[in-house]
């Protein structure tokens, strides 16, 4: 028999083994009422079935209408006593009975995560966690107790003649004495109820191999009948197992699993928006129909997330933003497009993420986070690829001025030298001027109707971030400072965010060195924001809110950070392509200066002087 309750689930068998010709066990499964067990009859030609099946319906009848009256340990003795009562009275009315009696271990659910176990007799109960087996009762028998009072050992008890005779029944006595236990379940616990007829002819390791092995309760159930079987199958054999209902899914298992799924099953409104924005107009796309440029860009982002989603990580993100701006910027193309592009993608993104929240709160909200953690990987990545270039522009400028150095002949040493001097000196020169990256108008983050839950949640988030940083991190301390200034511009002009990056920025390095840290940092913050709002103590509208704030404000910060880096390395640029103008002119003086020198030798070598007692190559005559 099996039977799956919405909470747990459970199943049971029974056989008859290989030697006895009647089955006496009997079995409980009831997951309405939470109640399972399993009864092994004795008496023989006493009636040990009869036995066990009226002490099996006392008891389920029993629980069945007491079960609101009584607190489940109480329930559940009383109604094993009740049972023993039932076998007793039914012997003493039927002399062929007399004697017969049953062992029972039972199992009461007193909510989804506490049971009772209760039992008499040598009927055990196994609780199986974390690959372990435990045994939850002590079996009454004369030999146990002995055991219990320091008697005898537990060697001597494995070969003693009556370690099978019992000091406890059900139906020996009006009534009987029951051991009860609490036990608190774990989500992957597993319980075995089972008859002597199983660990008798099974081993330990064996039932617990067969319980850890992760199949469903009714296989579980039969394969340990199987393992009684194959060690004799001397007796009736039967086995219940009880599984506890699994852990809830964690946020992360829900956006990997329903989130996915969810973000797919909307690509057809991402590449609608996409389109709708002018994403085919863009630049980037030029060349490419309208309909195949929503498939290379638009459908390759929003396959991107959806695979980050699933395993919970940004590297097809960064991968495609990298891919994205490496090949743009590579074939000559400005950064405005690219900036144009990553902002047609976010809102399409956050037109999906509004769509879903409006079907499912609680899932729109989790992928609203895990989506705007996408979109700040996009922001990253196009840093990085930033801060790479200023590296390598800086490796070109090296490698052109030791070029110019080795390459020059003496005889043009001086104007050479003058030339690079000048060319170096303005590579030198300090970037003083101010700068300013593409702007584009915007909505404000936070708009002039903004609840006072929102702002007040969002200073919150803040403050949390704050308390969570070192003392001695003053850059991540500005950054956080920073985000709170743009996260409460009304204006919506991107200015904030322009005069926040500036102020990160100051006075650093147009190299890795310089421009590492500051998109360290903002990544740090990032994190912080986002764990930050996990803490808040609200409803979780409020929660996506400020959120949203705070990614916009974030976004904004670090797209004014990388103009700022990008402006910063455009004067090396020119100065690039000038030194490369020079350089060219100084390998053309000196292809001069060569040929200049061949021709010398040329004429040199045809000059002939009769005077001399040799000839005009060399050769003396003869």
């Amino acid at each position: 028999m099996t039977e799956a309750g919405p909470a747990m689930r459970s199943a049971g068998d029974s056989h008859i083994g290989k030697v006895r010709t009647t089955n006496e066990d009997a079995l409980i499964v009831e997951p309405r009422l939470g109640l399972y067990a399993v009864l092994d009859g004795m008496g023989g030609a006493s009636a040990g079935d009869i036995a066990s099946q009226l002490a099996r319906d006392t008891i389920r009848d029993f629980v069945h209408q007491r079960r609101a009256a009584l607190p489940p340990r109480e329930l559940l003795e009383a109604a094993i006593v009740a049972g023993s009562a039932a076998v007793f009275g039914e012997s003493q009315r039927h002399r062929d009975r007399h004697g017969m009696g049953t062992t029972v271990v039972a199992c009461l659910v007193a909510d989804g995560r506490r049971v009772v176990i209760g039992h008499v007799g040598d009927s055990r109960a196994y609780l199986w966690r974390d690959g372990r087996l435990q045994t939850l009762t002590r079996d009454h028998t004369i030999v146990e107790e002995l055991v219990d009072r320091g008697l005898l050992s537990a060697e001597e008890a494995e070969r003693h003649p009556y370690k099978n005779v019992l000091s406890r029944n059900l139906g020996a006595k009006p009534e009987t004495r029951v051991d009860c236990v609490d036990v608190e379940l774990r989500p992957g616990d597993r319980l075995l109820l089972c008859s002597d007829g199983l660990y008798g002819y099974a081993s330990a390791e064996a039932i617990q191999y067969v319980l850890g092995s992760g199949d469903a309760p009714e296989h579980v159930a039969r394969d340990l009948i199987e393992l009684a079987l194959r060690g004799g199958g001397g007796d009736n054999v039967s086995a219940l197992v009880i599984e506890a209902p699994p852990a809830a899914p964690s946020s992360t298992q829900v956006v990997r699993t329903s989130g996915a799924v969810a973000w797919w099953q909307h690509r057809q409104r991402f590449l609608q928006v996409a389109s709708d924005r002018g994403l085919p107009h863009n630049p980037i796309a030029r060349g490419l129909p309208a309909g195949e440029a929503l498939d290379v860009i638009a459908l390759s982002l929003c396959e991107a997330i959806y695979h980050d989603l699933e395993k919970s990580t940004g590297v097809n993100v960064w991968t495609f933003a990298q891919n994205l701006a490496a090949g743009w910027i590579e074939r000559g193309g400005g950064w405005k497009a690219v900036r144009g592009m990553v902002d047609i993608l976010a809102t399409s993104a956050r037109v999906v993420v509004d769509d879903i929240r409006g079907a499912n709160a609680r899932l729109g909200f989790l992928i609203d986070v895990a989506v705007s953690r996408a979109l700040i990987v996009v922001e990253l990545a196009l840093g990085g690829l930033l801060a790479e270039r200023l590296r390598q522009v800086d490796a070109d400028l090296v490698e052109l001025y030791s070029a110019s150095h080795d390459t020059i002949e003496q005889t043009t040493e001086d104007s050479v030298v003058d030339a690079a001097d000048r060319a170096s000196e303005r590579f030198l020169d300090p970037i003083d001027r101010p700068t300013m990256p593409f702007l584009r108008p915007d909505r404000a983050v936070t708009g002039a109707g903004e609840s006072a839950e929102v702002v007040a949640a969002i200073g919150h988030v803040i403050t949390l971030a704050r308390g969570r940083i070192s003392p001695r991190a003053r850059l991540l301390e500005q950054v956080l400072g920073v985000l709170e200034t743009v996260v409460g511009d009304s204006a919506g002009n991107f200015a904030a965010a322009v005069l926040g990056a500036r102020e990160l920025h100051g006075v650093r390095s147009v190299d890795s060195a310089g421009a590492t840290p500051l998109f360290d940092a903002l990544d740090q913050a990032r994190i912080l924001i986002a764990s930050s709002v996990h803490q808040l103590r609200t409803s979780p509208a409020i929660r996506v809110r400020a959120l949203r704030a705070l990614s916009t404000a974030h976004q904004r910060l670090v797209g004014a950070a990388t103009g700022l880096v990008l402006e910063a390395v455009q004067p090396f640029t020119d100065r690039l392509r000038e030194a490369q103008a020079a350089t060219s002119e100084l390998r053309d003086a000196v292809a001069r200066a060569e040929r200049r020198r061949a021709d010398l030798e040329r004429r040199f070598a045809t000059i002939v002087d009769s005077s001399l007692p040799w000839g005009a190559r060399g050769a003396l005559d003869g």
